[in-house]
């Protein structure tokens, strides 16, 4: 294609995606795309009398004429009335945008090696942050809250001259949407799994991902004592699991991620792939937003950025989610000023304020002319794009309203996941606002006019805003620990609804030993079938007096002298109680957590 003619393409691209945005009926079901919808539209679209519709309204007290705006609750009280669902219809994507626009005017010609890009995943605590210290020579591990990696993050690091671009991705479940999208954005994955748990809930998960985007994988499997790394028993056995779930990767390493001559082995893999990676860089400059989070010291908002392809210079335009906006301070990964950056490198962008999160593309665009006839097509989508508020058809929920606050973008969506998936049938959790940053008196103010929980996922709040919290009486909570807030959340819908409590067991495991200590007695045991975790309650029965003579928490619980969180069938663990000592060989151990059943 022309260079004249790329100049035009992306607005023609924008164009026809603007044009195909209607509101339409389908099926039983309209889709609304525009903020409001007048009687005559409504009628036109539906194929319904417009009379119809507007005695509708007048029998709900509202005069109405034919091209007035209906109102949104008596819209839906109509729509019901006939028996149709009301939706919203999806924005334009921009990322299919940028997409469309790249296939058209990418070149093969004049291409050069860029770094691949490697994601490091795996169920949670099965050490894949553990992995990537080693690699870059960094302690991410030891900075996570929790001991679990709650954010992508990205590094970088050189071997044989050859830089690799690595991103650590969370293990945590309320994290599913970013881990499912860190494998879209990625070449290569390495899945760690732990030599002695093998394939876990979220490895699983995982594995679908992989075999869905038919990407190349390297397995880890992980020896915490390097000692271990030879274990042909565990190697087979985790292969059987990968095998029988359909993963066929592109090598197995068996090694221990604290190792330098295990981690030297993996890269040597990953660099035999780095020929296959070619970028043009002379195509548009283009990429991958990463994550974004305000400055530690000024508060200003930095945008962390992949870049895929070009070069990205300081003071480009971006095109980002339907704005234009400018590059003020491009830094490298390491916080340094920088002019350019190239394919496979991280930048840290100060100067762009859109809305956006991991996943979103960004396109650069040079000429002013160019800049002009984009802004112009993308004004008449702004008008018609206001962000409306969502229909609700349940009127008899009881309805929480919460103020959302993170330090970065990821974690701020994963924590609105996490609120989303927390609703319920009879509580129905509304998000007033959520930011990253700070709070602020806009903040504070929105909770105490809503009545909002504010829920910081994140560093706490000073002295000063807890004060004004309770002199406000503004409910408050806050965590580093994603697993803490969703706690919470448990909590204020335990409040608000009556439930029974239902015990599910999960596991069970038989003392075959006592171990006798002044300070307190462990039991030696064997699971014998499901799974016994660290946060799970525990009864016990003892066989000589055929009942239960005990019922409480775990203090601790450890496998092969190490602390675990979970311990599977077949393994063999020590357990601590709390308040509970008196163990007998042959006393059997069930785990069980606690269900809450809505009997509202």
């Amino acid at each position: 294609m022309k260079k004249n003619e790329n100049d035009d393409l992306l607005r023609q691209i924008i164009h026809q995606k603007l044009a195909s945005i209607n509101n339409e009926f389908k099926g039983n079901t309209l889709y609304l795309y525009s903020e409001s919808i007048s009687a005559s539209e409504l009628g036109e679209i539906l194929g319904e009398p417009t009379n119809k519709i507007i005695k509708f309204f007048w029998e709900k007290g509202k005069v109405i004429s034919l091209n007035q705006s209906l109102p949104s609750d008596l819209l839906v009280d109509y729509c019901r009335s006939i028996r149709i669902d009301l939706k919203r219809k999806s924005r334009i994507d921009f990322r299919e945008v940028i997409q469309e626009y790249l296939e058209k005017t990418s070149s093969d010609s004049q291409l050069t090696e860029r770094p691949p890009i490697v994601s490091i995943m795996g169920h949670i605590d099965h050490g894949k942050t553990t992995l990537l210290d080693t690699i870059c020579q960094t302690a991410l591990q030891k900075k996570e809250a929790g001991g679990i990696t709650q954010k992508v993050t990205v590094s970088q690091s050189e071997f044989q001259g050859k830089k690799i671009t690595f991103l650590d991705t969370p293990g945590h479940s309320d994290f599913i949407q970013m881990r499912q999208r860190g494998v879209s954005l990625t070449d290569l994955v390495v899945l760690v799994i732990d030599g002695k748990e093998g394939v876990m809930s979220q490895t699983k998960e995982i594995i679908n991902y992989l075999c869905d985007y038919e990407l190349p994988v390297i397995v880890f499997i992980n020896h915490k004592k390097p000692a271990e790394t030879d274990n042909e028993n565990s190697l087979n056995l985790i292969k059987g699991q990968c095998q029988r779930i359909g993963l066929t990767p592109f090598e197995w390493i068996s090694g221990s991620a604290r190792e330098k001559a295990s981690i030297q082995k993996l890269l040597e893999i990953i660099l035999l792939f780095a020929n296959e990676f070619k970028t043009n860089l002379q195509d548009p400059t283009h990429g991958i937003v990463i994550d974004i989070y305000p400055h530690p010291q000024t508060g200003s908002r930095i945008t962390e950025l992949l870049i895929q392809g070009g070069k990205l210079q300081e003071k480009d335009t971006i095109f980002l989610n339907g704005k234009l906006e400018k590059i003020k301070i491009l830094l490298d990964i390491h916080n340094c000023k920088i002019t350019v950056a190239l394919p496979g490198d991280i930048v840290k962008v100060i100067g762009l304020i859109s809305a956006t999160e991991l996943g979103d593309r960004f396109l650069v665009i040079k000429g002013e002319e160019k800049k002009e006839v984009i802004e112009k097509e993308l004004a008449n989508y702004s008008e018609k794009n206001e962000k409306p508020t969502p229909f609700s058809f349940d009127q008899e929920k009881k309805k929480i309203n919460l103020v959302l606050i993170s330090d970065s973008q990821n974690k701020l969506n994963a924590l609105s996941e996490l609120v989303k998936k927390k609703s319920t049938v009879s509580v129905d959790f509304s998000v007033v606002n959520a930011t990253i940053g700070n709070l602020n008196n806009f903040v504070l103010n929105l909770a105490k006019i809503t009545q909002s929980t504010i829920l910081v996922f994140g560093p706490p709040p000073s002295h000063g805003q807890i004060k004004v919290f309770k002199e406000n009486s503004i409910p408050f909570f806050n965590s580093a620990v994603i697993y803490e807030i969703e706690e919470k959340l448990d909590k204020i819908i335990g409040n608000q609804q009556a439930v029974e409590e239902v015990e599910e067991i999960t596991g069970q495991a038989q003392v075959i030993k006592v171990f006798y200590f002044s300070k307190g007695n462990i039991a030696g045991c064997k699971v014998v079938n499901g799974k016994i975790n660290r946060n799970n309650r525990v009864h016990v029965y003892q066989e000589k007096e055929k009942r239960k003579v005990f019922s409480g928490e775990i203090k601790s619980l450890e496998s092969q002298s190490e602390k675990k969180t979970e311990v599977i069938g077949g393994q063999e663990c020590g357990i601590v109680l709390k308040g509970f000592d008196d163990f007998q060989v042959g006393d059997k151990i069930v785990a069980f957590r606690i269900l809450k059943k809505n009997v509202n």
